[in-house]
């Protein structure tokens, strides 16, 4: 089968002589679009032609027919490689990075690795902060710096001094007289049921981690302080960095045809919103909505348990009414999972999206959930935010069973969320008669909250989408209802303004076309 070269014996020779080598062992092994060695090898369903996955996604972008043979060919029908070719051109994998063991997956010839092994973001690096020795990735250095160190600088909101966090956390007047306030309320209710007890104490405890990490966004505030444009300066914050693709589709949000049927469609790349009117079938509010395949699925809601569908890949602008509906009088949230849709109000269901699209309960309840819950799904576990107030519920899905979390740490209904990673960022919200700008992220894994920014303006019941590590919310309700819509990127140290809608919106449902 020849030679397997390594990354210590060839020098910059390497992936001529590993691309010479797929060619002598035949032309199977060379992508036909990119003419180097596979990577992720596939191939179209009838001829046996090889591409990259990469390669021919991209292909499939604009046609959907193979390169070669020209029959018709989609991301779905694309098979995998035949045994003996995924084993060849595993043995022809490029050098990696020296880094591969921290998480780089980066690979090339000898001189390119070099080059960059020299600015890799997975290199080794000691934090600079005094006190502290813990060895992190090149590209985390400067988030753990200014946000996880125990030793990084800080600025108490309360007083206004810097200071060490370490210090804030173990000897700070401000800091200890929290703590103090938090043992208060903890004393107030020792003669209350346990259940409400354990309440109370999960709320407290993410109450100081919510202080923490406002402190953390302050002292990112300052420290970015210097870099930000004047107020006279013309150029939006951040908007430089941010890279999106794809299209935001928000539909109805109204409880009359003009609203509730129309659709707006946003452009990033011109920033320009796009009215249509009469899109849809049905008035939709609190409805939920997701893409499957080429078409953005519109499901429920508060008006019809109907679903219809929208596909911006063909010409012509109005919906088409599914062949599958959701139980009836189905006023409640859901997702797509595998093939199927999943809804949460006082039973978990399942309905096909394969005709005749039936509908089954998986688990009967007694709990009765908001039409405006939130529901999210990581791996088998689908967590349902603000079924009632404040609520954080897990539905384990292999083991078909909902189990109770901690209610959320501060009172809030009717908020936006989405999914980054494994979090979910609630956004905005209702409380005690009055609309939040509150933007809190819950990590699933560890059970831990932390506070972002704020919004720039007060809302509920509005809609929110992220595409990439960009959030971006619209319209919802303060005092009255708003078409105003801003974009947060993670990381950066503020909201910044969008061009607003053509129609103020609220309970409307949004998703991300690519």
């Amino acid at each position: 089968m020849g030679q397997i070269y390594s990354f210590l014996g060839h020098g910059n020779t390497a992936r001529n002589n590993i691309n010479q080598e797929a060619l002598l062992l035949g032309e199977d092994f060379s992508c036909k679009i990119c003419l180097e060695v596979l990577h992720d090898p596939v191939q179209c369903q009838n001829n046996e032609h090889y591409f990259c996955r990469k390669c021919v996604t991209k292909h499939l972008g604009n046609s959907e027919t193979c390169p070669l043979c020209m029959e018709q060919l989609t991301l779905e029908t694309l098979r995998p490689p035949s045994r003996i070719v995924a084993s060849v051109v595993s043995q022809l994998k490029k050098p990696r990075c020296s880094h591969v063991s921290r998480g780089c997956e980066e690979n090339g010839t000898i001189e390119e690795l070099m080059l960059h092994e020299q600015t890799c973001g997975y290199a080794p690096v000691v934090c600079s902060n005094k006190g502290c020795k813990e060895t992190v990735n090149r590209r985390d250095k400067e988030s753990h710096e200014m946000e996880e160190c125990k030793f990084r600088k800080i600025t108490c909101e309360s007083c206004d001094k810097e200071l060490v966090y370490v210090e804030y956390y173990k000897k700070h007047q401000c800091s200890l007289r929290l703590r103090k306030e938090i043992d208060e309320i903890k004393l107030r209710f020792d003669a209350k049921p346990e259940f409400l007890k354990q309440s109370v104490a999960t709320r407290t405890k993410h109450k100081v981690k919510l202080a923490t990490s406002a402190e953390r966004v302050h002292s990112k505030k300052q420290s970015n302080r210097q870099a930000r444009p004047t107020k006279n300066s013309t150029t939006i914050c951040g908007e430089t960095n941010v890279a999106v693709n794809g299209k935001i589709f928000i539909f109805g949000g109204g409880d009359n045809d003009e609203i509730g049927k129309s659709v707006e469609i946003f452009n990033w790349s011109t920033k320009t919103w796009t009215l249509i009117k009469n899109c849809l079938f049905f008035q939709r509010w609190c409805s939920f909505s997701f893409l499957y395949g080429k078409k953005i699925m519109v499901c429920g809601g508060y008006c019809t348990e109907r679903i219809e569908y929208l596909n911006p890949s063909e010409s012509g602008q109005n919906a088409t009414v599914a062949t599958v509906s959701l139980l009836r009088n189905a006023k409640c949230a859901g997702l797509l999972h595998k093939d199927r849709i999943l809804t949460f109000h006082e039973s978990v269901v399942e309905t096909s999206l394969d005709s005749p699209g039936e509908s089954r309960t998986l688990l009967k309840e007694k709990q009765d959930r908001n039409l405006s819950a939130r529901v999210h799904c990581f791996g088998n576990n689908i967590y349902i935010v603000g079924g009632i107030e404040s609520s954080m519920e897990k539905y384990d899905v292999l083991k078909n069973e909902i189990k109770t979390l901690p209610f959320l740490p501060y009172t809030v209904s009717d908020m936006a969320t989405v999914a980054y990673k494994d979090n979910i960022i609630l956004i905005g919200g209702y409380d005690d008669e009055k609309s939040l700008d509150d933007v809190v992220m819950f990590n699933v894994t560890n059970q831990e909250y932390t506070k972002l920014p704020s919004l720039l303006e007060k809302r509920y019941h509005c809609a929110a989408v992220i595409m990439g590590n960009t959030i971006v919310v619209m319209g919802g309700v303060d005092d009255d209802a708003l078409k105003t819509v801003e974009y947060y990127v993670i990381g950066d140290s503020a909201w910044q303004k969008l061009p607003a809608m053509n129609l103020a919106r609220h309970g409307a449902t949004a998703c991300v076309y690519v």
